[in-house]
């Protein structure tokens, strides 16, 4: 492994953080009586908790590499493609059910 290639990409943290957060909403969901809220609070904490890894693990980070960049849009891309077809069919069904 060269040089360039060690240690974790940009990102690798606060996505172990956001992972760690969604656990811990997880459990506290039935203190709200709704895992979403508690899921929801549990990504905040979670990029707060990755937010702080990545500022302490700063030395082993390393940029992307052209593959991952290029993985990394075409994500993007696809993630946006769903959210738009979804968001579609929710204006559809919505308006069918109101007739």
């Amino acid at each position: 492994m060269s040089k360039n290639e060690s240690g974790h990409p940009k990102g690798y943290w606060m996505g172990v953080g956001i992972s760690i957060g969604i656990a811990i909403g997880a459990a506290m969901g039935p203190i709200f009586d709704n895992f979403g809220v508690g899921i929801g609070i549990g990504v905040a904490i979670g990029s707060g908790i990755g937010a702080l890894l990545e500022q302490r693990n700063k030395d082993n980070i390393r940029p992307l590499t052209e593959q991952e960049q290029a993985r990394q849009k075409r994500s993007i891309a696809i993630g946006l493609a769903v959210a738009v077809i979804l968001g579609a069919l929710l204006v559809i069904v919505y308006f069918l059910q109101s007739r």
